[in-house]
């Protein structure tokens, strides 16, 4: 079997190393001559932002690619835009009140390059209505200076997407119509800081639209509410305690998740965090300390942070207290 093996194997190379030098007995020659033009270049589709050439390829051994030129809204001044390997470029993200004109030229291994090809044209219809945006986020953010509700979404895979029409209400399973519309941003993020109350619940509805007018249906409903912030109570801020046992802080008017983080500055060095959710509303809550252990005569920095919708993105949060830990 060893040697079956190894015959094979030897065989094998025996046969690249002829491949080899069969394709170096037939390398093309240099002969300084341009490669022909590309044959019969036509439109094989325009429609929803894109426009769609195609071409015979060269019978040449040694074409590396096709350099693509476009005009637009006239059939001059054509500039390039790009190379590819393929008979065929579908041009995107295209305007449907312009014509565009295409013409292309193929290159060799030389960097020849041949003339270019007569012009086509198309001018791209609208066919079909965009899909939705997905896998929309929300986070809402009692931050300086105003209070607002963030979203986030992933775009569409349409090509000729114009933007996106945002929709809100404070009722719930609304309809995203011109009664509940908010605003039109280009981006796949929105700051919606429009008069938001604290501790008023906001939902949202989001629309693709495309550059022909066409809207998507509404993304599903999303919500959040931008809560208050906590109130620290124990250890009082630039106090100096003998025993740390517990932390004390009036909570928010909401349910919620807390992180109750201690640093050894106001900036970084987290000592120790607490991460819990609570019912209580407006009501003082005792977080046992007992177990951190803390460097005698060291001052540090704690202070509450609430969550709802994100878990990365904090909804509110406290003012940093500070206390010095000097021991019995």
């Amino acid at each position: 079997m060893r040697l079956q093996f190894k015959f094979i194997i030897l065989s094998l190379l025996f046969v690249l190393f002829l491949s080899c030098n069969r394709e170096s007995l037939l390398e093309p020659i240099d002969d300084g001559k341009p490669p022909a033009i590309p044959t019969d270049l036509k439109i094989f589709g325009a429609q929803d932002g894109e426009i769609g050439i195609e071409w015979h390829k060269n019978s040449e051994s040694n074409i590396t690619g096709y350099k693509i030129y476009r005009s637009i809204n006239k059939p001059n001044n054509f500039i390039f835009i790009t190379q590819v390997n393929d008979n065929y470029f579908i041009d995107e993200h295209l305007e449907y009140d312009s014509t565009y004109y295409y013409k292309i030229s193929a290159v060799n291994s030389f960097g020849l390059e041949s003339p270019m090809t007569d012009f086509v044209y198309a001018k791209p219809i609208n066919i079909y209505t965009p899909l939705s945006p997905t896998n929309v986020r929300i986070n809402a953010r009692n931050w300086s200076p105003v209070p607002a509700i963030l979203l986030y979404w992933n775009p569409p895979s349409d090509t000729d997407i114009k933007g996106y029409y945002i929709y809100r209400s404070t009722t719930e399973s609304f309809d995203a119509d011109t009664l509940h519309y908010l605003d039109f941003t280009q981006l796949t993020s929105y700051s919606d800081t429009k008069n938001i109350i604290l501790l008023t619940k906001y939902y949202y509805k989001i629309k693709a639209v495309d550059k022909g007018l066409l809207k998507s249906r509404a993304t599903s409903e999303i919500s959040d509410v931008v809560l208050n912030s906590p109130t620290l109570i124990f250890p009082s801020n630039n106090t100096i305690i003998r025993e740390l046992t517990e932390f004390r802080f009036k909570t928010v008017s909401l349910p919620a998740t807390y992180k109750l983080v201690i640093q050894s500055n106001d900036v970084y060095g987290t000592v120790k965090e607490f991460n819990f959710t609570s019912e209580l509303l407006d009501q003082e809550i005792k977080i046992n300390a007992s177990g951190i252990r803390l460097e005698s005569s060291r001052t540090y920095t704690w202070r509450v942070f609430t969550y709802t919708s994100s878990e990365i993105d904090p909804n509110s949060f406290s003012g940093n207290f500070t206390f010095t830990y000097i021991p019995y």
